[in-house]
């Protein structure tokens, strides 16, 4: 169970199901703050504000698709966990197609007693992924500086044949882990 407060932001145009998820949820999240989009343009205004920590969606609305929604949060937020809450993914390759585009995992509806664990794997699985790609980061501005030493270091030391070619490289280098 998680004990402080997650805002989450649900994609679900029917009601009672979006009552249903609110429950179910709360079993593992007590505090939740939700936040509904009904349709396509509310997703879009309220993922802008909203700063949720975790998305559930719907696959299918009048107009707007779970995919589409999944396509738009990635090109903003890489690492913002998103499970679809759905009646239709039971298509085999939907759900290969979903996972592939980024998707944190599935629930179908029929099923929601397995969305409180649902949502603490997939939070748990976000924590770690956000802690290997910080610790990754930190040893690329590690990498880099050892870089810049070395080229610093270089440039005071006197000329030596392929100082010039040394050089260069160290550049090309330091280049590239900037871009």
């Amino acid at each position: 169970m998680i004990d402080q407060p997650l805002n989450i932001l649900m994609l679900e145009d029917m009601k009672t199901d979006a009552e249903l998820v609110k429950r179910q949820v709360q079993k593992a999240v007590p505090q939740a703050v939700f936040t509904i989009a009904r349709n396509r343009a509310e997703f879009f205004e309220k993922i802008e504000w909203a700063v949720p920590d975790l998305v559930l969606a719907d696959y299918n609305l009048p107009d707007i698709n779970g995919l589409e929604a999944l396509l738009h949060i990635r090109e903003k937020k890489k690492f913002l966990p998103f499970i679809f809450i759905t009646g239709i993914l039971n298509d085999e390759e939907k759900v290969a197609e979903a996972v592939l585009k980024g998707a944190s995992g599935y629930v179908l509806k029929e099923n929601l007693s397995t969305l409180p664990e649902k949502v603490l794997d997939v939070l748990q699985k976000t924590k770690e992924q956000q802690s290997k790609a910080q610790e990754e980061e930190r040893r690329w501005r590690e990498a880099e500086l050892t870089l810049q030493k070395v080229q610093a270091k270089l440039t005071k030391t006197a000329d030596f044949e392929g100082k010039a070619e040394i050089k260069q490289l160290l550049e090309e280098v330091l280049n590239a882990i900037m871009d």
